[in-house]
């Protein structure tokens, strides 16, 4: 292979490699919002209440005026059934109007509804003494003066009951109000949590690819055009694995391991015989969830400033290890370096630090430091499975099949 056919095969790779990734916003949920953010339970609510007090101020003028007078028949307590009936009716049409409008807070709502609450108890009054005189002769002209000066008063009696289902709905309106700017926020936040992981993760793949065109390069000036052609290969399957898992925050350990494995089957064309590595991890650890990538600097720090400086070469260990409701991940090396500068907290280990702090806050850590003649970085983070998951694991065979 020429070197313009190669940077053609090199195009071709990464273009089948790349997959769109999308990260649609979620879908409004139809039962928590409607009508200018009122959600279902807050109207049900204020439907029901309205009911409720009306009910309640039924029952009241029932005992007050079985106490007093007594019932004249059956009728009289029909009429005010009836009556409660319009009030329940004036209620929930204030409700329906003020739902339409943005939602007020606290006693915003009330003196939305004062004005509304004024003119459905004059109207109530109104209709109640309307439906009366469908069924009792009208009063003589005579007495129509004291027959308003008996009505006048009735609108006050009703506004009692409006205020206070005025001002338990304002309660609840204000209550619901909160809830949503929470889950509003909280759906900000972890937009913005997602965010800053991809960029987090996206920040592995530049450094790893270079090093992989950079071993590509390489082969090309040797004129091996042969390996250069497998590394390609192998560059194109490690790309198209990590960019397809490009979209989820968090992966089995088991497609993580596969992820290492094609990258360290880059390394092993450069490095051949000089590199050996083990894997020290169960099935029912390999279910486990991990953050994307979590392991690529690790591994590609023990390559790079391990292996990379050791003539004999070195044997990398990737191990995971599951101690109650936590999970341990390590990579170490037994590489004794043959140049100055062994290594040091570079930007891939700071990389890791920062996604898991994003991640898990203070619930997860990362340590590294020397281990014998060789380094050794370790994660402890909460041990978690993918929910539903159950049952026996076999991972298939490879070059990261379990030790």
């Amino acid at each position: 292979m020429y070197p313009l056919e190669f940077g053609a095969r090199l195009d071709g790779a990464l273009q089948s490699a790349r997959s769109p990734m999308t990260h649609p916003m979620p879908a409004q949920n139809s039962e928590q919002y409607f009508a200018a953010g009122i959600d279902r339970a807050t109207d049900r609510n204020a439907i029901l209440f309205a009911a409720g007090v009306w009910l309640a101020e039924l029952l009241q003028w029932t005992l007050r005026t079985w106490s007093n007078d007594g019932f004249s028949g059956p009728m009289m307590v029909l009429e005010k059934i009836a009556y409660n009936l319009i009030a329940f009716a004036l209620t929930s049409g204030i409700w329906v109007i003020l739902r339409r409008r943005r939602p007020y807070t606290g006693w915003g709502f009330v003196l939305a509804a004062t004005p509304l609450i004024f003119l459905a108890s004059a109207l109530n009054t109104v209709l109640s003494w309307g439906l009366f005189y469908l069924y009792n002769p009208l009063p003589d002209p005579s007495s129509l003066s004291l027959e308003w000066i008996r009505a006048a008063p009735q609108p006050l009696s009703y506004l009692w009951v409006f205020l206070t289902w005025a001002c338990f709905v304002a309660t609840m309106v204000g209550s619901a109000e909160v809830r949503a700017r929470e889950r509003a926020l909280a759906e900000s936040e972890k937009t913005i949590q997602d965010a800053r992981l991809r960029a987090l993760r996206y920040q592995v793949h530049p450094h790893l690819v270079f090093n992989s065109l950079n071993t590509i390069a390489s082969l090309l000036d040797a004129r091996d055009y042969g390996a250069a052609q497998h590394t390609l290969g192998l560059l194109s399957g490690f790309l198209r694995t990590t960019l397809a898992a490009a979209s989820e925050n968090m992966v089995t350990l088991h497609s993580e391991l596969e992820c290492q494995s094609a990258y360290l089957a880059i390394e092993t064309v450069r490095f051949a015989d000089r590199l050996k590595v083990t894997v020290s991890a169960d099935p029912e650890v390999r279910r486990a969830l991990v953050p994307t990538l979590i392991l690529q600097p690790l591994v590609e720090n023990a390559v790079t400033h391990g292996l990379a400086r050791s003539l004999k070469g070195a044997e990398i260990e990737i191990g995971a290890r599951r101690e109650g409701d936590r999970l341990r991940l390590w990579v170490q090396d037994d590489a004794v370096a043959d140049g100055p500068g062994r290594r040091g907290l570079g930007i891939g280990l700071e990389n890791i630090r920062s996604r898991l702090t994003t991640q898990y806050g203070d619930n997860a850590a990362l340590v590294a430091g020397p281990a014998g003649a060789g380094w050794r970085s370790e994660i402890d983070m909460p041990f978690e499975v993918e929910v539903g998951d159950a049952g026996p694991f076999v991972p298939p065979d490879g070059l990261l099949s379990a030790s």
